[in-house]
């Protein structure tokens, strides 16, 4: 199966599970509607174990998760089954390989007969094995690396689909914009769950694919935007689809023009200036896209001084969405080693930044970017006074500590055989309390590679 088919059966196997439940507090435990929903999710569930030894079902930010899977439509009947596990008191369960529908069907009857609610999942777990349930277990509670762990799945997920979308319309298909929301929506709920997870991997640049990782990127950071916001749901989602498909437009150019390493010729950069207009388009044909995000793909390059591209007329109504696109792309693309340019570090993009900011930047949005970064962004190397080396890893709220540090480096400059996570309570060493505190930043070019080292010990795989 590509990956495609794999959550349309994901979301196929927990379907049956609702729908076994629903109907089995509609009919008797031998009735086909009860019966048959089983055996369907037997046999689904069974193409997964065939290179893994167990699954994980889990209830994340009041959404259904299987194996890094989101199920954000909801069917009565999932609804149900995801109250049913809430209220009893499940936050996960793993399936164990040797799963037999007799499993799955007596913890469905565990399920629809149980009324106490609130237990502890040890009580669970012992309810269940006295049921003769032998390849279902409880789990106690979702670890931190799990976060992690999700993270890196929702970003890849949406990397595969930018890859996707793109490939298709190089080969003169029109794909649906059903997976690019779905990923949206996946990558705004890890934000809510854990935003340092996530926004520590748009640091780890990735040069062969460029194209895809800064799409999923300003996306990710655009979306982070929106939470600052307070955008509606349906906002977040028409910016997130804008983010992740915004250059979609330079399909239609040719490959040679987007990858030309050096400077850009007059009439080479005319054709460049065509790409907004192209996603625009593009994207209207597209199912699944909401006009909003064609608009704000039209008009990302736009500038905030409408000195920029399409030039749509001094009177031309730009959503003011736009401006949020435009600033993440900006901050990404700094931050980015291309064949052209040096990558910035974090606070440098910050700083050339603000000088743009009221003339290509709307200042306002500027400051919002600024605010979710923090004083030191994750991905920024600095010293610490015990004279340490570490790279940002977390910021706290609106910025303001405390700062995830990944320890890189000792007081001796001599390097640790393995990172050392700690939390730095205050990012001023006059208002910080005994013990660490951030005195500066360090240029990374003295450490290649750590940076990326810190990241990823950061966000395992």
């Amino acid at each position: 199966m590509n990956r495609r088919q794999q959550e349309q059966t994901i979301v196929n196997l927990i379907r049956s599970l609702g729908t076994s439940l629903k109907n089995r507090g509609l009919y008797p435990p031998t009735h086909p509607l009860v019966r048959t929903p089983v055996e369907k999710c037997f046999s689904d569930i069974l193409l997964f174990f065939a290179n893994r030894q167990e699954l994980a079902l889990a209830i994340t930010d009041e959404t259904l998760v299987f194996e890094g899977v989101p199920i954000f439509k909801l069917t009565s009947s999932l609804e149900l089954f995801m109250a049913r596990l809430a209220a009893i008191g499940i936050p996960a369960i793993i399936f164990d390989k040797g799963l037999s529908p007799e499993d799955i069907e007596h913890f469905i009857r565990f399920l629809h007969e149980t009324k106490e609610e609130g237990l502890t999942p040890s009580d669970v777990q012992e309810r269940i094995e006295k049921m003769g349930i032998t390849h279902i277990r409880v789990k106690p509670q979702v670890e931190e690396d799990d976060d992690f762990s999700l993270a890196r799945d929702t970003y890849n997920n949406a990397v595969d689909t930018v890859a996707t979308v793109l490939r298709e319309i190089r080969l003169g298909r029109i794909p649906s914009g059903a997976e690019s929301e779905r990923v949206t929506n996946a990558i705004s709920s890890m934000l809510k769950r854990n935003r340092d997870a996530i926004m520590a991997l748009t640091m780890i640049k990735n040069f062969d694919e460029y194209t895809y990782n800064h799409s999923v990127n300003v996306a990710v950071i655009s979306l982070a935007m929106a939470d600052a916001l307070s955008l509606s749901p349906q906002e977040k989602t028409e910016v997130g689809v804008a983010g992740l498909l915004h250059d979609v437009g330079k399909t239609q150019l040719a490959l040679d023009l987007i990858r030309k390493p050096g400077s850009l010729t007059v009439s080479e950069f005319e054709e460049i200036k065509k790409h907004p207009e192209e996603g625009f388009v593009l994207l209207g044909k597209m199912s699944h896209i909401r006009p909003s995000s064609a608009y704000i793909v039209r008009e990302h390059h736009m500038r905030f001084d409408r000195k920029g591209y399409p030039d749509m007329g001094p009177d031309y109504p730009q959503n003011p969405a736009s401006s949020i696109i435009s600033v993440a792309d900006c901050y990404d693309a700094m931050t980015t080693m291309r064949a052209y340019q040096n990558a910035k570090q974090p606070l440098e993009a910050l700083e050339l930044m603000e000088r743009l900011s009221g003339k290509s930047l709307d200042g306002s949005i500027f400051a919002v970017l600024k605010n979710v970064m923090g004083s030191y962004p994750i991905g920024t190397m600095v010293r610490l006074s015990s004279m340490e080396v570490g790279v940002v890893t977390g910021v706290g709220p609106a910025g303001y500590g405390p700062n995830r540090i990944s320890v890189l480096v000792d007081r001796h400059g001599h390097p640790l055989p393995r990172p050392e996570e700690v939390e730095i309570a205050g990012i001023d060493t006059r208002t910080a309390p005994p013990g660490r505190s951030i005195l500066g930043t360090v240029n990374p070019l003295l450490y290649p590679d750590a940076q990326k080292e810190a990241l990823l010990s950061a966000s395992p795989s």
